[in-house]
């Protein structure tokens, strides 16, 4: 009996490990589905039954692994967005002057986010619907965005661009007007029936106020 047991429980674990391994290659290959339907159909257009037929699923099952086609959205192009972001923030670090950089940096993900909504075909409705949603799931991310800011501004103020100020509430407030003024625009062109969001508006109007946040700790000459 004593010399069986470890071969019984050896046997569990095995199980559980290979059915453990199952399940990830499953996922993997729903999401490696999921990004092809997507690029091919767009978000607003794609359906859990697509996916699941180009994988011949049925759709219950793929419920057992994604319960919305959003929440599979997401975990499908979470890690190429930050490792865009992550980019991103790398080159604006060729930019010496912090007061620059944040504008740089800003307005480079903008960009990034334009060019999110216009590959995959997201629609305003859809925009605006998930937007709770999609700021629980990236609030790690939201948190890594004010942090840098809050580190860009102490640095200027090391260097004598910014007067000393608390750069974390300052990082926070600059965050929140960007996404405010998003989802303002989001509203304004889902409210008159736009065929398209001014992104070019959204980028102007994020860098002013964004600008006259920072000429407002800016030391003065």
């Amino acid at each position: 009996m004593a010399g069986g047991r470890p071969y019984i429980i050896y046997s569990r674990n095995h199980s559980d490990y290979t059915l453990g391994k199952k399940a990830e290659a499953k996922k993997e290959l729903i999401l490696e589905a999921a990004k092809s339907v997507f690029g091919r159909l767009g978000y607003s257009k794609a359906t859990l039954d697509d996916i699941a037929a180009a994988i011949g699923m049925k759709k219950p099952s793929l419920y057992y692994y994604y319960k919305s086609k959003e929440l599979l959205y997401i975990e499908a192009f979470s890690q190429e967005w930050k490792a865009r972001l992550s980019h991103i923030k790398q080159l604006a670090e060729h930019e010496p002057n912090p007061h620059k950089r944040l504008l740089l940096y800003i307005q480079s993900s903008l960009r990034y986010y334009q060019e999110i909504v216009s590959a995959h075909t997201i629609s305003i409705k859809v925009l605006i619907e998930t937007r709770a949603m999609f700021q629980e799931l990236f609030r790690e991310s939201r948190g890594k965005e004010t942090n840098y800011y809050a580190t860009v501004i102490k640095e200027g103020i090391a260097k004598g661009v910014f007067i000393p100020c608390e750069a974390e509430r300052v990082g926070y407030s600059m965050m929140v007007v960007k996404d405010l003024i998003q989802f303002e625009e989001f509203q304004r062109a889902d409210f008159h029936q736009l065929p398209s969001i001014d992104f070019e508006k959204i980028e102007r109007d994020v860098l002013y106020t964004i600008n006259l946040i920072l000429n407002g700790i800016a030391v003065q000459e």
